[in-house]
């Protein structure tokens, strides 16, 4: 039996049309006549006659409806076609976006390391080098013990100039502190007789003059002080070959070197500290005992040295500002770790932490503006510490001036 009664869940609409199509299209209804069923599609009763003019009316009226709702549907269908195919238009541009910013990186990589090489080596040929002489010494005139010597030759921001009451300092101090640091490190060498030095220059070796900038002019300014840290390092280093067997530096990169003013966005390959080691190395090649680079370098900002047979980890300090960071160290270095050597806070501190010896060396720099600024007081001073295969037997903090 034909149900001719509204059904649950059926929209007045829905209700409507099939009462309408049951009588005139599919015939379902043709047996009900006109007057009943208008009173229940209509709500009221009308003659036959005008009710078969009003149901007449109304299938013309639901076609239209279902073929406009047939063009929407085939029209949207249209539309999810375009968008699939305008999204796909959109991640094959993306992929070529990305692969063309990839290859500008690596030509602009390639590009600043060259002009920056070309600059340096330019100002090498100009320039009038003094000569380093090295002579070669018997070590056992040297009677040493049984001791290394650990030098540090942190955060000399070589190039930055202040003067304010509490503090001068420029180039020329910078070669005075140099100057008395080396004297003192003999002094204690006297007293030790140790074998060996290691020279560890963890950062920030230049001041940096290019933060804001990467004009061609900028550079050259930097590259004058590469030039000129690098000939303080390599005189410092033949004076130290003198008194010891073996002369041993290592380095990292600090951040006071970086190109991009943006410290997300460098590189951290991107540092000019590390253009020191490299012309350190081409200044002293003839040194049969003083050995640049030592230890694994691990990557550009850490590395790993033994020293009679405990491993030191040397780090500028940037990225290693908490104690939490001590274990990741001790992870990323691969080895069980005696020390951790670092810079970058511009005060000597010797502590434990975790169970790592951490030793951190000051700066030349003293108080400049941004320790004025800061209400941070500090002075100029190095360290040096006294090892032996049980680890540092002593440590001395050595003020520079």
């Amino acid at each position: 039996m034909i149900q001719i009664e509204r059904k649950t869940n059926e929209s007045a609409l829905d209700y409507h049309k099939r009462l309408v199509y049951g009588k005139l299209v599919d015939k379902t209804l043709a047996d009900i006549d006109y007057t009943e069923l208008a009173e229940l599609v209509y709500g009221q009763p009308y003659s036959s006659d005008v009710a078969r003019r009003m149901l007449y009316g109304s299938r013309r009226t639901l076609e239209l409806m279902d073929s406009e709702r047939a063009n929407n549907i085939e029209s949207m269908d249209m539309l999810t076609e375009l968008d699939e195919k305008m999204i796909e238009l959109r991640k094959e541009r993306q992929k070529f976006y990305d692969q063309r910013n990839a290859f500008n990186k690596i030509v602009r990589e390639r590009s600043r390391q060259e002009e920056l090489n070309e600059i340096l080596v330019n100002a090498i040929k100009e320039g009038n080098l003094p000569k380093l002489h090295y002579e070669e010494k018997n070590a056992e005139l040297l009677n040493p013990t049984k001791t290394d010597m650990l030098i540090s030759l942190n955060d000399i921001h070589y190039g930055a100039s202040h003067t304010n009451y509490w503090d001068c300092y420029n180039s020329d101090v910078c070669k005075h502190m140099i100057e008395n640091y080396l004297a003192k490190i003999i002094d204690i060498q006297k007293i030790h007789h140790c074998e060996n030095c290691i020279v560890w220059a963890n950062g920030d070796m230049i001041s940096g003059s290019i933060h804001r900038s990467i004009q061609v002019t900028n550079k050259e300014n930097v590259i004058r002080q590469v030039m000129g840290v690098s000939e303080l390092i390599a005189g410092f280093l033949a004076k130290l070959s003198e008194c010891f067997k073996f002369v041993h530096f290592v380095s990292v990169a600090g951040n006071h070197s970086r190109l991009d003013p943006n410290k997300e966005e460098s590189l951290i390959d991107e540092r000019l500290d590390d253009l020191v080691e490299w012309y350190v190395s081409a200044r002293l090649q003839h040194f049969k005992n003083v050995i640049i680079g030592s230890g694994a370098k691990i990557d550009s900002t850490m590395y790993v040295i033994n020293i009679r047979g405990l491993n030191y980890c040397g780090v500028h300090g940037d990225y290693d500002a908490s104690p939490s960071k001590i274990q990741a160290l001790q992870t990323m270095a691969g080895v069980p770790l005696y020390a951790i050597l670092s810079g970058h806070l511009h005060h000597n501190k010797v502590d434990t932490v975790q169970g790592i010896k951490t030793v951190m060396a000051g700066s030349f720099l003293g108080m400049d503006d941004f320790c004025i600024q800061k209400r941070i007081y500090g002075i100029p001073e190095q360290m040096v510490c006294i090892c032996d295969e049980g680890g540092i037997m002593c440590h001395y903090d050595i003020p520079l001036k």
